[in-house]
């Protein structure tokens, strides 16, 4: 996703960039008070670290990691943060029937797209993708009272690649509003979201990825809201079992890389967190399910098709009245 800004008389534009979740993070905010912005920047990328520290899967140091390199059924303690994130996939995991799981590390690994890999080009065969899925269960999983977790299976891994990128955005946001700035607008490797007007009482303009290179990118004001994108074209690999490459996006109940025709979603959220989850479940559900699920939840929904004809986008019935001119 793109974005603009600019400022009105009076208010200072602040424009801050850095590393962070092997991608890039931008903030960019209009404030009538002096903003110290070295010292802004500090702040926000320490507590990026401080959240990847706890919320990733790749990192060895991370409590994610080592939650998942804990191999008993006994109640592990895990921070605040992490505890907050799993019982928000799990009741994610039962609003989309399971299309979202965060236990579906073992099959991302098996295909090749997890940090525990081997061969990253194979392609498994139907006996180990039956083997993974007997490892995969948002119902192995017990969150308890206290900010403690249960596995019921030791071997159980969590991926929470698919809601992490909104949490941290969600939290660096919480850290603005802290600091006194609020007309803002924070992107994480392509997920966003804002407050405020921006810079001409309409929102901040952004553009939405729809997976395609033949058609236009659509543009749209945001203001007090989150837009996050997920893609069968941000990362795949030939398939020769299939007619279409397979896919980073592995779905849990089948095992196998999603083979519809959608090739992106942009959901559109209050929070960034429940932005970035839905966009992954509904990229999992297809197009069908998917919408008749964003019609269920009230989502608001853009789908993004690439047919033998050419590309199409689907409007849920709430994003029509939102944010469709």
């Amino acid at each position: 996703m793109s974005c603009s800004d600019g400022g009105k008389d009076g208010r200072n534009p602040v424009t801050l960039k850095g590393q962070a979740l092997g991608t890039t993070w931008m903030v960019k905010a209009l404030s009538f008070k002096p903003v110290d912005e070295d010292k802004l920047r500090d702040e926000i990328a320490t507590k990026i670290e401080e959240s990847e520290r706890i919320l990733s899967h790749w990192r060895p140091d991370s409590k994610l990691y080592q939650v998942n390199a804990t191999l008993s059924t006994e109640p592990i303690p895990v921070p605040p943060l992490l505890h907050e994130l799993l019982v928000h996939a799990k009741r994610t995991y039962e609003q989309t029937d399971g299309g979202f799981d965060p236990t579906i590390a073992p099959l991302v690994n098996l295909w090749g797209f997890g940090p525990v890999s081997e061969n990253r080009t194979r392609i498994p065969n139907e006996e180990e993708i039956d083997n993974a899925l007997r490892q995969v269960g948002m119902n192995q999983l017990e969150i308890l009272p206290d900010d403690r977790v249960r596995k019921k299976l030791p071997s159980l891994q969590i991926d929470l690649s698919g809601s992490a990128k909104g949490e941290i955005i969600d939290g660096v946001c919480a850290l603005l509003d802290q600091r006194g700035i609020g007309n803002y607008l924070v992107e994480i490797g392509g997920e966003i979201r804002t407050r405020g007007s921006g810079k001409d009482e309409r929102g901040w303009t952004v553009g939405l990825e729809n997976g395609s290179q033949r058609s236009e990118r659509s543009t749209l004001s945001l203001r007090d809201y989150s837009v996050a994108t997920s893609g069968t074209y941000r990362q795949s690999k030939p398939n020769p079992d299939s007619a279409k490459p397979a896919s980073h996006l592995i779905d849990p109940r089948t095992g196998r890389p999603v083979e519809h025709d959608l090739v992106a979603v942009n959901v559109l959220a209050p929070t960034a967190r429940d932005a970035d989850a839905l966009a992954t479940a509904l990229m999992i559900l297809g197009p069908e399910e998917g919408m008749a699920l964003a019609e269920r939840l009230d989502l608001a929904v853009r789908f993004c098709l690439e047919e033998t004809n050419g590309s199409r986008m689907i409007l849920s019935p709430t994003y029509q009245r939102l944010f469709a001119e």
